[in-house]
């Protein structure tokens, strides 16, 4: 996009001072002209960059959904067991309704310390 001023002496200026003129506006035109090439160039890479950013974040929150799904799931089945064998083991024995007043302490502190278990943090989960 050079400009071609006219190099004829006007009102009495030289040719070669209108040149080195007209070759320093070409440059600054050039200038400009990369600059904003450069900006665009820039503008696209950060797109992509936020594009690969914003996909890593969706991939991370699913493979934590995942990961909060199985855990849900885990403690639920672990939940329906242990109620079984407690179901199962009064079956087995007195009915809960006639059973002394002292075993209502130990079923509460076991159904704690069962509750314990199941929410308790272990190494390697989330």
């Amino acid at each position: 996009m050079a400009m071609n001023l006219p190099v004829e002496p006007v009102n009495g200026v030289e040719p070669a001072y209108e040149a080195s003129v007209a070759d320093a506006m070409n440059r600054v035109l050039e200038a400009e002209r990369a600059a904003r090439s450069a900006i665009a160039d820039c503008e696209r890479e950060l797109l992509e960059a936020l594009e690969r950013a914003r996909q890593q974040r969706r991939t991370i929150l699913q493979r934590a959904h995942d990961r909060i799904m199985a855990l849900h799931e885990r403690a639920a089945r672990t939940l329906d067991e242990r109620v079984a064998d407690i179901l199962k083991q009064n079956a087995q024995g007195a009915d809960l309704a006639t059973a002394p007043r002292a075993d209502d302490g130990r079923l509460h502190a076991a159904l704690e310390g069962l509750v314990e278990r199941l929410t308790r943090r272990t190494e390697g989960e989330l």
